[in-house]
């Protein structure tokens, strides 16, 4: 049986990892940085809002389409406001660590992609995508799910 201070102490831990920002693919970065070059794919999935994550603030049409939970421009003021990227698109507060790489040309983001298959099931997409080979449900090849 699980005592109420072992519990209290555990559920501290996991609180403190939850609240750590994702310093590691900076340091994997930094590392890797002098050996090779490394391409770090990261797919999100589900759960993520890439509007949120990268807004485009420079667009009217964002603020006005999301009145509720648009990020505030970088010129706004506030502590919770974007991070400029490059006068149009920005990076969400808590991924500011990032932005050394994206000056040092080290960080690319690429919104609004998808798959040309028009499959209404999200595990296909995501197999397509892992792939690289959409409407093939059962292949040998791919680039990032071999």
């Amino acid at each position: 049986m699980m005592t109420r201070r072992t519990f209290v102490k555990s559920g501290a831990c996991a609180l403190v990892a939850l609240a750590a920002p994702p310093r590691f693919l900076l340091r994997a970065v930094e590392a890797a940085a002098g050996r090779r070059k490394v391409l770090v794919a990261i797919f999100q999935r589900g759960a993520v809002d890439g509007l949120s994550m990268v807004p485009p603030y420079g667009d009217v049409a964002y603020a006005a389409v999301r009145p509720g939970i648009a990020l505030q421009p970088p010129s706004h003021g506030e502590s919770e406001r974007a991070v400029d990227l490059d006068g149009f698109f920005a990076l969400h507060p808590s991924l500011a660590p990032l932005l050394p790489l994206w000056r040092d040309r080290a960080l690319a983001v690429v919104h609004a992609c998808g798959s040309p298959d028009t499959t209404r099931s999200h595990f296909d997409a995501q197999d397509y995508m892992e792939t690289g080979t959409p409407g093939v449900k059962s292949t040998p090849d791919g680039w990032l799910a071999r």
